[in-house]
């Protein structure tokens, strides 16, 4: 049985953050809880608001919205940042589904992060702790007073067998990691700004005032070499650390850094990366991941400009049936081992330890002469049959995990024209449907 077209669906992020579905109903929790009772006002149409410029208010409403949907009850210093929760909650989901699909079930299920920077509310490691019961976070921070405040706020949620915060005295070194010491990811919300002046002129630059209050420390705010610096220092020290992490991640704050941080680990021979945005009410932020490992990441939500092409789509005026068999027929002749997915019967992955599709390897198989097979494969592949209004059927080719991509590339090239001159389309053309 083959697929129908796929069809749009929304992003796995967006659907699994409550906040993005229904934002909070300000009038129901603040019957709730009576605290927030002096924030909440009612306009014209009775309908109930939250002054988000009054920082007292934002603090009331962050207190409930982690008491009311983790049970968490988490001390917020009126001069430290406050962390909008659904801000928080799209960074820890995002990370969620990266570890999701490049790991195994048992990987993820026992997860160890590091918070870079964990600020005097532990947001992160206790969002991330109460929704996987078996993750375990250290959380590093360079301020001491927030130090001690984080360390309450773990203890006050009885998590100290799972979160450890420790005081890093070297604000010149990012990474506290211990001989032999490993971790699935790193997590970071970098300070945004070089200088006091540029964080003025950022504010001046808008063109509204902002949506809601800013308090912080300077150490929170800004820090030598703004955003830019800070996440550079991180990339340089993974290259220390290398794989001991298995995903190297941050937030980014400010657009005009995301081209020059991907360009920076396309500098470091780096290939393996992710670039996403998020976007809550009128607050847009980014983040980006790489790794050293060799799964790469198709699923998560992603920005294509950004990211290194790993997903390639042919369109061919024949049905799914036409080209599943010729596509078999095809990885049979290569001697490319693969598995069909088993609830999708035109879902094949496989991964060649060989390059067989080269003219010189298919001479020695017509003369059925062996080929020598490297141990691990040269890449990973997963290659979808979908049916385009039954007529035609839509080939997509993703690059699932190795380095190597001219490999990969340049199997998917062999596949592609061998089923487009097999569905009658000449070299260069492409079907009618494709071209809509």
């Amino acid at each position: 049985m083959h697929k129908r077209k796929r069809q749009d669906s929304p992003d796995r992020e967006d659907s699994a953050n409550p906040y993005v579905q229904e934002r909070p109903h300000f009038g129901e929790l603040a019957q709730q809880y009576p605290a927030l009772r002096p924030f909440v006002y009612t306009d014209r149409s009775d309908r109930p608001h939250i002054d988000f410029k009054d920082p007292k208010a934002v603090r009331t409403l962050t207190w409930c919205l982690l008491k009311r949907d983790f049970d968490l009850d988490v001390k917020l210093r009126d001069d430290r940042l406050c962390p909008p929760v659904p801000n928080r909650l799209d960074y820890i989901i995002w990370i969620e589904n990266i570890l999701h699909e490049t790991l195994s079930s048992d990987q993820f299920q026992n997860a160890r992060g590091i918070d870079i920077g964990v600020g005097a509310s532990c947001i992160y490691p206790l969002l991330g702790c109460v929704r996987h019961k078996d993750w375990k976070f250290d959380g590093t921070e360079i301020n001491e007073t927030s130090v001690r405040c984080a360390r309450g706020n773990v203890d006050k949620n009885k998590l100290n067998d799972r979160i450890t915060v420790r005081y890093n005295d070297n604000p010149e070194r990012i990474f506290l990691l211990d001989k032999g010491e490993s971790y699935t990811f790193c997590m970071c919300n970098p300070p945004f700004y070089a200088s006091p002046d540029e964080l003025e002129e950022s504010l001046q630059n808008k063109q509204d005032l902002p949506f809601s209050v800013c308090t912080g420390t300077q150490n929170e705010m800004i820090t030598d070499g703004g955003e830019y610096g800070f996440i550079e220092r991180i990339m340089n020290e993974s290259l220390i650390y290398k794989d001991r992490i298995q995903w190297y991640t941050s937030l980014i704050g400010l657009k005009k850094s995301v081209r020059p941080l991907v360009n920076q680990l396309k500098s470091f021979g780096i290939t393996n990366y992710v670039v996403t945005e998020f976007i809550q009410g009128r607050t847009k932020r980014w983040a980006i991941a790489w790794s050293f490992g060799s799964k790469r990441v198709n699923k998560a939500k992603s920005l294509d400009e950004y990211r290194p092409k790993s997903q390639f789509v042919s369109i061919v005026p024949k049905p799914v049936s036409h080209v599943r068999q010729h596509l078999l027929t095809i990885l049979d002749e290569l001697n490319i081992a693969y598995e069909q997915d088993e609830l999708d019967d035109d879902t094949f992955r496989g991964g060649p330890k060989a390059n067989t599709w080269s003219r010189a390897a298919r001479r020695q198989l017509a003369k059925k002469q062996k080929i020598e097979e490297q141990e691990t494969p040269l890449f990973g592949f997963q290659i979808e049959l979908l049916d385009q209004e039954r007529t035609h059927c839509e080939i997509t080719s993703l690059w699932v995990n190795g380095s190597n991509r001219d490999a990969f590339e340049s199997f998917w090239n062999h596949i592609k024209k061998r089923i487009e001159e097999a569905c009658g389309l000449e070299r260069g053309t492409k079907s009618k449907l494709a071209k809509q």
